[in-house]
């Protein structure tokens, strides 16, 4: 009976044994983010399967016995006490071991652009849960103190190994950079960053200032935090804060490549905050700026405090989405620049639902800084207490500009300064300005209809208020407004007024009102003029002018 129950225990353990092996399966997933390629590279590449990966082990409490998969072409063998080698199918890549811990070091040589790869890898997950994972299980703390670089970045290669999924952040500041040769996280596609809150730190909710439940912190400076390049598709960050401990040339997201387009990246409910820019996308010199970043979404996130620019673009082709969104810039100073948004070039832009604002103490930089683009609408936006509300061409490059493509301004308002310095089609309609806003050339052309120019006079008063409307602009029609409060208002006119069915109507002057310095050619109609009399001269009963030589002639 003794030997019987010792042969039942003796099986009982071989089957606790052989339950309690967890199976491992991979492949040799490269996420690195290259910067000198000369031919389309994507940020996941796959290294050979003839690249032996050493498997160390992470729990010296329990004895490393690895087995090979059941069915799987790869193959392990016991290297010393605590490693492992491993070499993946030859056909189709993938690897595959057992062993009793809940994660196990996955470490080989990699490219030549990513040397020395390192993850720290996990299960296969239960299929009642695949897809959802939480970056604790990969050995991240999340205790604000602890470098967790290694277990998000691990992370991020075992979902990239499924073809996507969600890692969710639980409570926690998560801190990154502080390993060796760190350049950024890499992201793959089809992958959500998932956090539990948008709400950035110390935001003025209560009376105790408190951290964001879940951050991610960038701890060193001249590094990015996250990185998208090549070939990168459908990748998401959500209710989340990303944050900096440095200034000095830091990147919430960095997004740049060469060749192969990255697209389709959505934002929402997403902090950055106290970095030199938030999200900074740009293309590589090997092709001239020539990458394409396209199809930009970004809702409802909060760009606080970024000394350079909340968002910065210099790619000859992209499309941006910027809704819902807040900019609290800080003030612009001699050595930040302080704008929410600066696109060197970009093919479309649509801002919507947006605010961006320094303070009455501490003014901001730009909201909108646009050196060339395609068309672009800015609707139901506003800022305050900036240097400028919009600029176009501030660096006066000779060959920006382009009438094909508007810039359209649609129920906002602006009263900071609106600067045009370059060829552009600006259409604005309905839209609520200071007076003096408009600094514009005469190569803008100005299609302006049910704009308001010192808001209301009846409301703010306008008092003090110089209102130049469009500067020195071509308006080619403008619906203005007429006297409001005590500021006075320019009557609604046209540079062409058409009415359909009869002859051209022009405008109407008194012969002391005669504007000066118009162009010859120029025509209007003088009601009290004389006909035949050059210079033009009142007391007849009315004759069309037109300037002549310098001077106003009546016909």
């Amino acid at each position: 009976m003794k030997r019987l129950l010792s042969s039942l225990t003796l099986l009982l353990s071989l089957t606790v044994i052989a339950f309690s092996q967890n199976k491992f399966e991979g492949y040799n997933i490269i996420l690195d983010v290259p910067e000198t390629q000369r031919t389309a590279t994507c940020a996941m590449r796959y290294a050979p399967p003839t690249t032996s990966i050493t498997i160390s082990d992470l729990n010296p409490a329990t004895p490393m016995n690895l087995k090979s998969c059941g069915g799987s072409a790869s193959s392990l063998t016991k290297s010393t006490a605590s490693t492992y080698s491993l070499k993946a199918s030859p056909t189709d890549y993938k690897w595959c071991f057992e062993g009793e811990d809940k994660r196990y070091r996955i470490s080989f040589a990699g490219d030549q652009y990513a040397r020395n790869v390192v993850y720290d890898w996990i299960p296969n997950p239960d299929e009642k849960t695949a897809g959802n994972y939480n970056v604790r299980d990969f050995g991240a703390l999340g205790d604000g103190k602890t470098d967790d670089t290694i277990a998000i970045q691990s992370a991020l290669a075992f979902i990239a190994s499924r073809n996507g999924g969600i890692l969710h952040f639980p409570e926690g500041d998560y801190q990154v950079g502080n390993v060796p040769n760190f350049k950024g996280l890499a992201m793959p596609s089809n992958v959500t960053i998932q956090g539990i809150g948008g709400l950035h730190s110390n935001a003025s909710t209560s009376d105790l200032p408190r951290k964001n439940p879940t951050r991610i912190t960038l701890t060193v400076p001249n590094r990015a935090l996250f990185r998208i390049g090549e070939c990168m598709e459908k990748i998401a960050f959500k209710d989340i804060e990303l944050i900096a401990a440095s200034q000095q040339k830091t990147y919430a997201v960095e997004a740049f490549g060469a060749y192969t387009a990255a697209q389709d990246t959505h934002f929402e409910n997403v902090t950055f905050h106290s970095f030199t820019r938030g999200i900074y996308a740009y293309g590589l010199p090997q092709t001239d700026l020539n990458w394409q970043f396209d199809y930009i979404h970004i809702e409802r996130c909060r760009f606080i405090f970024n000394t350079d620019a909340g968002i910065y673009v210099n790619i000859r082709n992209t499309d941006w989405r910027v809704q819902n969104s807040l900019f609290i810039n800080p003030p612009r100073t001699a050595t930040q620049r302080a704008d929410s948004m600066n696109f060197e070039r970009t093919a479309g832009i649509l801002v919507d639902n947006t605010v961006g604002g320094g303070f009455a103490n501490a003014i901001g930089g730009t909201f909108l800084n646009i050196l060339d683009s395609g068309s672009v609408l800015v609707s139901h936006s506003q800022t305050e207490s900036m240097t400028n509300s919009f600029i176009y061409n501030e660096q006066k490059n000779p060959y920006a500009g382009d009438y094909s493509a508007p810039i359209t301004f649609l129920n906002s308002a602006f009263g900071n300064p609106i600067v045009f310095q370059a060829r552009r089609t600006f259409v604005s309609l309905g839209n609520a300005y200071a007076g003096d806003a408009f600094r514009a050339n005469e190569l803008v052309r100005v299609y302006s209809t049910g704009d308001r120019f010192c808001y209301d006079g009846f409301t703010l008063g306008c008092r003090g208020a110089v209102k130049n409307n469009f500067d020195k602009a071509t308006v080619v029609f403008m619906t203005g407004q007429p006297d409001d409060g005590q500021v006075k208002g320019h009557p609604t006119f046209f540079g062409t007024d058409v009415q359909f069915g009869a002859g051209v109507q022009m405008p109407s002057f008194q012969q002391t009102a005669l504007p000066p310095g118009k162009n010859n050619g120029s025509m209007v109609y003088c009601t009290n003029c004389r006909r035949n009399t050059t210079p033009c001269q009142a007391g007849g009963t009315g004759a069309p002018a037109m300037v002549v030589g310098g001077q106003w002639s009546c016909l």
